[in-house]
Formats: C-alpha cells, sequence, structure tokens
C-alpha cells in the first residue's frame, strides 16, 4: 500500500523527530543542522519547531506508512521580504526504502498545489552543490539553477545554489 500523503498535525512532534534524525544522519550536508546538535534538543524545541512549519505561511506535507511511521515529508515557506515575496522548498527528504516510487513528486505536487493557492507562481530552493542526486530529481522536475549561490551555513567553503521553479 502506498503512503498516505497529508499535511503533518500538530501533536506529530516525535514522528517530526524521528524522520529529521534519520534525513541529518543519511543526508548531512542537506540540511541547516547538525546531527550531533539535534539529538540533544528537548521536547519543547520539537514541539516549537513542528510548530513553526504549521503556521500560516508554511506548509509541511509528509507521507506516512501503515504504521503511522513518516517515510517523507517536504515543506515550503512564504518570506514576504525581502520584496518581492517568495516561496521556498525545504525540509525535502523521502527515506531510502520509498526512493523512486514515485513518493517525492506526489509530495512537490502538493507543494507546487499550495503554492499556487498563495497567489505565487515560482518555487525557489536552496540545494548543497554536492548533492548530485537531489539536484536531478529537480532538474527533472523543471527546477533550473538560477546562477545565485551562497555560502552553506555548516561549512562556508561549500556553496548551496539556488533552484527556481515556474509554475503555470
Amino acid at each position: 500500500m502506498d503512503p498516505e500523503v497529508r499535511p503533518a498535525q500538530a501533536h506529530e512532534w516525535e514522528r517530526a523527530r524521528r524522520l529529521r534524525l534519520e534525513m541529518l544522519a543519511d543526508a548531512p550536508q542537506s540540511f541547516g543542522d547538525r546531527l550531533e546538535d539535534v539529538r540533544t534538543w528537548g521536547r519543547e524545541r520539537w514541539r516549537a519547531r513542528l510548530a513553526s512549519a504549521l503556521m500560516d505561511d508554511s506548509a509541511l506535507l509528509v507521507a506516512v506508512d501503515v504504521d503511522g511511521v513518516w517515510v517523507g515529508q517536504m515543506a515550503a515557506r512564504e518570506y514576504l521580504h525581502p520584496a518581492p515575496a517568495r516561496v521556498w522548498l525545504l525540509e525535502v527528504y523521502v527515506t531510502p526504502a520509498h526512493r523512486s516510487s514515485g513518493l517525492a513528486e506526489v509530495l512537490l505536487s502538493g507543494i507546487e498545489a499550495w503554492t499556487l493557492d498563495r497567489g505565487h507562481h515560482r518555487l525557489h530552493l536552496d540545494v548543497h552543490e554536492d548533492s548530485g542526486a537531489a539536484r536531478s530529481f529537480y532538474l527533472r522536475m523543471g527546477f533550473v539553477e538560477s546562477g545565485r549561490t551562497q555560502p552553506y551555513p555548516l561549512d562556508t567553503t561549500r556553496r548551496e545554489l539556488e533552484m527556481v521553479k515556474d509554475l503555470p
């Protein structure tokens, strides 16, 4: 049975924690946290982190298996400043067992619909320069590199590349 894709819920902070720890162990350069730091976070920090992802300016879609385990997620946030307002794709992850299953495409479709519902026709993201599989996925999904880069926050000798996708 395919995982169910739906919005995350505020009480699911423990599921969010489990998946975040997996994400950081699996792809440490792809996210802005260090696994050793995140392991020390307490319950209230995890609840606040999830609550932030569920605010009105944000979307957090999760893929949930039949046992209730999160096996993927994708988030977006609308940033009003600096102008013009933009929507950024964030927190993209699918567990290894569900990769190449079409799940990432389903999650992205939901985020694109949310972006359009917010009145935006462009989706932005930053991807680590060494994340070849992620970059390939984004290119396949219609994103293009904008030419803008910035230092990767956890290692400023490395870069993050901005990619954008125009939505219909």
